[in-house]
């Protein structure tokens, strides 16, 4: 098949929606189909057309400041935004088999034409709270063949939303590359994403205060970059246990798959969360996780459908007490991540994309 994936972001920006897409498009590319990526040039040193081995990337419109809108009600330019939702709209549908849209920006779905959207499938990784969303997450599902996400609680909550049905297809990874060490060898709790308001690492510092307090020996390691740096300084340095907390920045591939490896439990606080990457970078690397019960935070979803930690309430305490009782069950926990981790290999991952594809157009 020629498939064109529509996607706001590529490497070089770095996210897990980009990871998402990157290497599905390589192991498609793999399995003999041809791979054209469609996304916006958000930086200089990227190329506004290049190839990556069998992989395609078109990017257009230049835009680096797509991620810093002047306007604070928009997390990304509304003007590029419809500049690259009109550049998608004219590509030939004739060229392509299949249409994957990534969910954002939204708007280069709203404006695909019926021709692309008779072919295409949407990505959905997200369930967003308020009306604009809310309005577009009940019709949108409908104007396309096709609807996937990340998980079965998201799934769930769309087919309620739109009445439309949505097939589930988890976060890949490439599970060789990750290693699993044993107990006796890992020490401490890991933190591993952006560093934004919304990953609300305020609350995962006070957790940690207090199982220090109970007498966890373990340093607390934080690693990325992101927008909130400066606040998250200043929150370690005011704490009482600057100390005990590490943070690393944005960390090389290798150093990642140490960290994973090396640590005794991964610990997510994020009050909005899709099915993130690193939970399945974690079951991979038998990492336990632990997070917390907020409505959008989809990670609750996957520690609870997998069995690879526990969910407790966004309390720093409720989430002291959570860490310890994973540490004590970590022999069990760490067997269930290296377990579950075999189905989101991405190999399965793709060959289960396609039978949804076959099973969708046969039937529409």
């Amino acid at each position: 098949m020629k498939i064109a994936i529509l996607t706001e972001l590529f490497p070089p920006s770095v996210g897990g929606q980009e990871n998402r897409f990157a290497e599905l498009s390589q192991v498609l590319s793999r399995c003999g189909h041809a791979i054209e990526i469609f996304c916006i040039q958000s930086d200089r040193e990227s190329e506004a057309y290049e190839t990556l081995g069998d992989v395609t990337v078109h990017r257009y419109p230049l835009a680096p400041d797509y991620q810093q809108p002047a306007c604070k009600w928009f997390r990304r330019q509304p003007s590029v935004m419809l500049r690259y939702a009109l550049w998608c709209r004219n590509i030939d549908p004739q060229s392509f088999d299949l249409f994957i849209f990534n969910q954002w920006p939204l708007a280069h779905l709203i404006l695909a034409p019926v021709s692309i959207r008779s072919k295409a499938l949407t990505d959905w990784c997200e369930f967003r709270a308020g009306a604009p969303f809310t309005f577009l997450q009940k019709y949108l599902p409908a104007r396309v063949a096709g609807n996937i996400t990340n998980s079965t609680s998201l799934a769930r909550r769309f087919e309620v939303s739109s009445g439309s049905h949505f097939s589930v297809l988890p976060s890949g990874i490439f599970t060789s590359r990750y290693r699993c060490k044993p107990k006796e060898q890992r020490k401490g709790a890991l933190y591993l994403g952006r560093i934004a308001e919304h990953k609300n690492l305020g609350l995962l510092l006070s957790c940690y205060k207090s199982l220090v307090a109970r007498g966890y020996d373990g340093p607390l390691r934080i690693a990325g970059s992101g927008p909130s740096v400066t606040s998250l300084q200043e929150l370690r340095e005011s704490s009482g246990i600057s100390d005990r907390v590490e943070l690393l920045g944005a960390v090389a591939e290798e150093e990642k798959v140490e960290l994973l490896a090396s640590s005794e439990l991964l610990v997510l606080t994020s009050r909005r969360e899709g099915f993130a990457r690193v939970i399945a970078e974690a079951m991979a690397s038998g990492l336990p996780v632990v997070t917390v019960d907020y409505p959008e935070n989809g990670a609750k979803e996957v520690v609870q459908e997998y069995g690879i930690g526990l969910v407790t309430e966004p309390r720093a305490s409720a989430l002291s007490d959570g860490m310890v009782q994973v540490l004590q069950k970590w022999d069990f926990y760490s067997a269930v991540c290296i377990s579950a981790s075999k189905s989101l290999d991405w190999e399965v991952v793709a060959d289960h994309l396609l039978r949804i594809t076959a099973r969708i157009f046969r039937l529409s």
